[in-house]
């Protein structure tokens, strides 16, 4: 990792983000929100965890019915079709199983932050779900479902700096 001595500093910005490998400099340094969650995270853990087994055993109950629909139906046994037909519904519709979960993020105008490498693009189209018990914002994408999940302190704040972002012209 490679210092660079800004000359512009913000308060908004915290001393890790100025710590940037070679040749990656981030030219956007408006920050809408900031966070840092990884004892919220490490708390959610197991609902993570759940949710994934759940959405893993709904697929393979799709792929066991797609499977013997086209069996009874068409007679015809191959599991060739069946796991095509699947690949197409996996990347169409069905939700994703693991969740993108960073625990240092920043919200930019455009994007959201997750290591100082990585832009995560925020589009129009996408929307925000606040879980306030559990304490995270959860980002839609609107055939998907949820695909990020960011744990904050202050929800409401973090979900305003979201809709900020992706309700840009």
């Amino acid at each position: 990792m490679v210092e660079l001595d800004l000359i512009v500093r913000s308060d908004l910005i915290s001393e890790q983000y100025y710590n940037v490998g070679i040749g990656e400099i981030m030219a956007d340094f408006e920050v809408l929100y900031e966070g840092h969650a990884t004892d919220l995270k490490l708390a959610d853990r197991n609902m993570r965890m759940y949710r994934a087994i759940l959405i893993f055993l709904l697929d393979v109950a799709i792929l066991y019915g797609i499977f013997f629909i086209q069996i009874i139906v068409f007679q015809y046994p191959n599991l060739l079709v069946s796991m095509v037909v699947f690949f197409i519904l996996t990347v169409l519709i069905l939700p994703a199983p693991i969740l993108i979960t960073p625990s240092d993020y920043r919200i930019l105008p455009k994007a959201v932050d997750t290591d100082g490498k990585r832009l995560i693009p925020l589009r129009p189209n996408y929307r925000t779900k606040t879980n306030e018990k559990r304490r995270f914002v959860s980002i839609l994408h609107p055939r998907r479902g949820e695909f990020m999940r960011l744990y904050t302190t202050e929800p409401k704040k973090l979900q305003y700096a979201i809709q900020k972002a992706t309700l840009r012209k």
